[in-house]
């Protein structure tokens, strides 16, 4: 018995050092009826009591049939995040221009570092602005530093038009104006700004009924209201040194509409947003422009008059950004229900995302469980809906409509003419439909 769990041990911790992806593994439980050695979501190997007298041969199979399975479910996973990552490396060398450098350059500011030193007393608290912070640093798997890269790339696909006042600097440094650039950082400052704010909790003393809790998360609070208000603050200087009244006027517009779409349908009391009867694709598609494609597509409509072209590229450029918002918040909806190592069943999850809507056409009875949730959605049983969704093959109807928006960014990439940069931003959109 030693010698087998001493061998299973050794093996487990062989492949966790191998991949660097689980930082636990749980080895053998309930000897003698049965073991279990886990080493990652929903792997497992059953050692049965007479396998106590097997050889080292039969122990030799059973690790063969370890490892197969082990990397077999690993496979997957990984080959489509190092795609998604390797489409981003490249597109990052052909703009010359890392979104890390976007994390850098707010990490050495003195206002950022002074949040920083705050933030460390949120450690345990378990508030959104901590997960925020995190993925903001870490640029690992993550679309969250990725519009900007859009920006960029759309500026040197399509390239400046002669009679623009950057043209000859934009000549000298990649085919992108430093207008350009700053509005690509004008764009990632947006975005995370709304993601800070979206991350404030709705706090009461009946919720939170340990004061010291509830004052940690009060000051949690607060310190998203003023680090968003800094970056957005930053955005708006930003904007105003591109002194360009039709890219601030977008932009603006933008800003609008990530405010618009926090109020677009019924919430309960934390603000968790609430599906209705009469809410179908149309009305997710409405919502998700306002949320993730209003901002894409002013931000690429922009950097096109930057540009100095006509309203007529502009649009198209409008048109991509709007369509690649569009694909990125249905992989972001289909992740609860594709991805269940980050998202393991019972999780909670957006209750108006695409695929839960496309199960409500065939399960309105789901509808009335939803609504029977009360004060807060927190009392529904995820599970038990995350079920539902998969065996109503809504994730299949959500995988074709991301299949959709992307065939549309392609046949607008396609009229941008042939570039390294398009090439990029086509690996980008296949890449985002495989992961």
């Amino acid at each position: 018995m030693k010698f087998i769990a001493k061998e299973i041990r050794g093996l487990c911790n062989m492949l966790v050092k191998e991949r660097k992806m689980f930082s636990k593994v749980i080895p053998l439980l309930n000897w003698p009826r049965q073991m279990t050695c886990t080493a990652g979501p929903c792997i497992s190997i059953d050692i049965k009591p007479n396998f106590i007298t097997s050889s080292k041969i039969e122990l030799a199979k059973h690790t063969r049939q370890f490892h197969h399975r082990f990397y077999a479910s690993l496979g997957s996973y990984t080959t489509k995040t190092s795609d998604w990552n390797r489409a981003v490396s490249d597109a990052e060398k052909i703009v010359g221009y890392p979104t890390s450098y976007f994390s850098l350059r707010c990490l050495l500011s003195d206002e950022i570092s002074n949040i920083a030193l705050h933030l460390r007393k949120l450690i345990g608290t378990n508030h959104p602005i901590l997960k925020t912070a995190k993925r903001l640093i870490y640029n690992g798997r993550n679309n969250m530093q990725t519009r900007g890269l859009i920006v960029l790339l759309v500026s040197k696909a399509v390239g400046h038009h002669t009679s623009s006042r950057d043209y000859l600097e934009a000549s000298r440094s990649a085919g992108i104006s430093q207008r350009q650039r700053s509005l690509a950082e004008i764009t990632e400052m947006i975005h995370t700004a709304h993601l800070i704010h979206r991350g404030m909790l709705n706090l009461s003393e009946s919720a939170v009924p340990d004061s010291n809790t509830l004052k940690d998360l009060q000051f949690g609070n607060k310190i998203s209201v003023l680090s968003g208000d800094y970056l957005l603050a930053n955005a708006c200087k930003g904007l105003a040194e591109l002194r360009n009244c039709t890219a601030v006027d977008l932009i603006s517009t933008a800003i609008g509409d990530f405010m618009q779409a926090e109020f677009v349908g019924e919430h309960d009391s934390e603000g968790n947003a609430l599906p209705t009867a009469s809410m179908g694709v149309a009305d997710w598609e409405q919502r998700s422009f306002l949320w993730a494609g209003s901002l894409m597509a002013n931000s690429c409509k922009a950097t096109l008059e930057l540009a100095g072209h006509n309203q007529e590229v502009q649009e198209r450029g409008y048109e991509f950004g709007k369509v690649i918002g569009l694909a990125w918040q249905t992989h972001a909806d289909l992740q609860p229900f594709t991805d269940t190592y980050r998202h393991p069943p019972g999780t909670m999850f957006d209750l108006t995302s695409v695929p839960v809507l496309l199960c409500l056409e065939n399960e309105p009875k789901l509808l009335d469980y939803i609504r029977s949730c009360g004060a807060s959605v927190t009392s529904l049983d995820f599970k038990k809906l995350h079920t539902t969704v998969i065996e109503s093959g809504a994730v299949e109807k959500a995988k074709k409509l991301l299949s959709t928006y992307t065939k549309r960014a392609q046949v607008i990439l396609a009229e941008f003419g042939n570039s390294d940069a398009t090439l990029a931003l086509l690996k980008i959109v296949h890449a985002l439909e495989e992961q």
